[in-house]
């Protein structure tokens, strides 16, 4: 299993508001593909798969706030 986390996204930005998915569980992903939407209080950031598979599980519900670093979904790869 492969974990997404938020990235580190500044000095001072330790939690984000995850704002939409645009993936869900079930869904294949190929490396690249943006499967979610955060904002911090300065910048909305695309968060994108770095890995090819299958979208196993989102671990983060939409317009909750989440910390830098915390995992937000699991990939199985290929």
């Amino acid at each position: 299993m492969h974990d997404i986390k938020i990235p580190k996204m500044g000095q001072s930005t330790v939690e984000v508001d995850l704002a939409k998915w645009l993936v869900k569980a079930g869904d294949r992903v190929e490396k690249g593909t943006v499967l979610a939407e955060v904002e911090s209080e300065k910048v909305t950031l695309e968060i994108e798969s770095d890995v090819a598979g299958v979208v196993d599980a989102l671990l983060v519900g939409e317009n909750e706030a989440t910390e830098v670093g915390v995992v937000i979904c699991r990939i199985q790869p290929d």
